[in-house]
């Protein structure tokens, strides 16, 4: 059997190779098209919308991955935070997923009013607060050692924000897959990051602006960011494992 061994070798690593070539060549044309795959370091990838204050970002349009609170006046089981999913739908008790999209919070709040009434509650008083407009805030997900919300203690790099949560998680954090998520333009965008090539120089270490999410691949990762992580080009994942 030995004398067959290095044919048999040399014909897997052609074969490694060529999917490798497969994998880069559908990554980068992943990459080019808007819409389907979140890029890595893009260099369209700016500063979110001008208008950061607090009492702006509540006539701001709700859009996917916005945090919400939601309190239904004397209905306590009907309240509580909730967040919208990659779709741009929100869960509701009862009622079940419920378009936010190009909606304010005021106008969001009068549809559930409507919604409601037409089955469950007499003149419903409902009132909804973005947690996510804090003004100097930035939200860490997934693979951190503390995830939260943090304030900013000024001008901030991706890796300054993960320093916030204390660091990558030791056990099954991807520090290759870190995805940013902001509003820009009233809609939500996302682009990836890889903290080992940004620690290398080879990546640019980007700002990190009030309102961003950072999201660590691991399988902490709650499903609502999960869902846009794994769109990730397939080449990326490849090199990850």
């Amino acid at each position: 059997m030995a004398p067959h061994t290095k044919p048999v070798d040399n014909v897997l690593r052609a074969l490694r190779i060529a999917v490798l070539g497969l994998c880069t060549a559908l990554a980068l044309s992943g990459c080019v098209k808007r819409g389907g795959n979140v890029p890595y370091a893009p260099a369209d990838f700016g500063p979110p919308d001008i208008a950061q204050a607090a009492e702006v970002a509540y006539d701001m349009p709700l859009g996917p991955l916005d945090l919400l609170t939601v309190k239904v006046f004397r209905v306590p089981e009907l309240s509580g935070d909730y967040q919208v999913d990659a779709k741009g739908m929100l869960d509701m008790p009862l009622l079940g997923e419920v378009s936010v999209r190009d909606k304010t919070p005021q106008a969001f709040s009068k549809e559930l009013e409507r919604l409601y009434a037409e089955k469950y509650l007499r003149d419903p008083q409902i009132s909804i607060r973005v947690l996510a407009s804090n003004n100097n805030s930035v939200t860490l997900e997934g693979g951190v050692q503390a995830p939260g919300i943090y304030q900013l203690p000024g001008r901030t790099n991706l890796l300054g924000a993960i320093a916030l949560g204390r660091g990558i998680a030791a056990q099954d954090a991807n520090p290759k897959r870190v995805v940013v998520f902001r509003k820009r333009d009233g809609k939500t965008m996302a682009a990836a990051f890889d903290l080992i090539a940004i620690r290398r120089g080879e990546m640019d270490n980007p700002d990190i602006y009030p309102g961003d999410v950072v999201v660590v691949d691991s399988s902490q990762v709650r499903p609502v960011y999960r869902d846009l992580i794994m769109s990730l080009p397939i080449v990326s994942i490849f090199l990850a494992l």
